[in-house]
């Protein structure tokens, strides 16, 4: 795949007319574990639902990266002294066996090769899993066993389709140089891209510079076309004072960020970030498989603690509730004309 894959996380009634106007053509397309009660057995009503979805996308002009099912997702969960703390919620169904074990592994590919088959010349791209390196989405899962499964997974979608555009994404904790190191060694080709999110400037220090050792960092570490598949820059939320800074607390805690950059949280500075990472990009555009912004709309509570008021994962659209353009917008469709040019 040549050309360069710009795209972006959306519901799946998202204006494609809008997102096709600055440049998004591509969007991430989550599908769930695709049988009722066991392996290769009926269609679940969820997955039916999916693809149907995923067809309509596609029949509206988007091209779709699938994202395999999760094995769970950590949120902050309120404890009974009201303290919030990360809580680990299992997606898995009973069917695939415990996840770290050689039977879902196992069962892992298989379901892989199925989606390869079933989903063939509708998904040609695939994120496998999300952030295997943060205990948030890797879970119960060790380094090892994260990456054993990635593999396995990427087995299971090349044996079915040879074709497909294939990889998995880091969260950029240090626990990430683990699984680059052990990934990209000897992946037999399984591995068509090195992914990586980042939200320097909102999650992590520094700002749309950083991006630019990042890509290049990456790169010469497994020698892969390098794909960013989440970056962004929160358009909302105040600073933490230092004494809540000092506290460790998640920022769905006190709603409010430890870091910034630039003008701050505000449309202005997401603007400002958008237009000098797109900068960075077009230095880096030999290298780059393509990018997804996070995301393509505000959404209307955080995922992580269920608040409409935290900033933790609300504000980080181009568009607001409304489905309006921010000053992010224009940004982001100056930037993608400035990259392909």
């Amino acid at each position: 795949m040549s050309d360069l894959m710009i795209g972006a996380s959306a519901y799946p009634d998202a204006d494609v007319k809008l997102m096709n106007e600055c440049g998004i053509e591509w969007v991430r397309r989550g599908f769930p574990y695709p049988w009722e009660d066991r392996v290769g057995g009926a269609a679940s009503e969820r997955y039916t639902k999916a693809k149907e979805q995923a067809r309509s996308q596609i029949e509206r002009g988007l091209k779709l990266m699938g994202v395999t099912p999760l094995h769970g997702i950590g949120t902050w969960e309120a404890g009974d002294d009201g303290e919030r703390r990360l809580t680990w919620n299992a997606r898995s169904p009973s069917y695939m066996g415990e996840p770290g074990s050689k039977e879902f592994e196992d069962n892992y590919e298989a379901m892989c090769a199925f989606f390869a088959d079933d989903l063939k010349g509708m998904v040609p791209a695939w994120q496998i899993l999300n952030e295997l390196d943060i205990e948030q989405f890797g879970g119960p899962l060790n380094p090892r066993q994260a990456c054993d499964l990635v593999l396995a997974a990427a087995r299971g979608l090349k044996e079915n389709d040879s074709s497909l555009v294939i990889g998995t994404n880091t969260a950029g904790a240090p626990q990430a140089y683990y699984l680059y190191g052990y990934l990209y060694k000897d992946n037999a080709g399984l591995l068509d891209y090195c992914g990586v999110d980042g939200y320097f400037g909102t999650w992590q220090d520094g700002g749309p510079r950083n991006w630019d050792e990042r890509i290049a960092e990456l790169h010469a570490l497994t020698r892969t076309k390098v794909f960013v598949n989440e970056w962004g820059f929160s358009s909302y939320g105040e600073l933490m004072t230092p004494e809540e800074d000092a506290s460790g607390k998640h920022v769905c805690v006190y709603k409010k960020w430890r870091k910034t950059w630039g003008k701050g949280h505000t449309p202005e500075g997401q603007a400002d970030f958008v237009r000098e990472a797109y900068e960075v990009f077009r230095k880096h555009r030999e290298v780059l498989l393509g990018g997804f912004f996070y995301r393509w709309e505000d959404q209307k509570e955080c995922w992580q603690c269920h608040e409409p008021d935290c900033p933790a994962e609300t504000r980080w659209g181009l568009v607001d509730l409304e489905g309006k353009p921010k000053p992010a917008y224009y940004a982001f469709k100056e930037g993608v004309l400035r990259l392909k040019g």
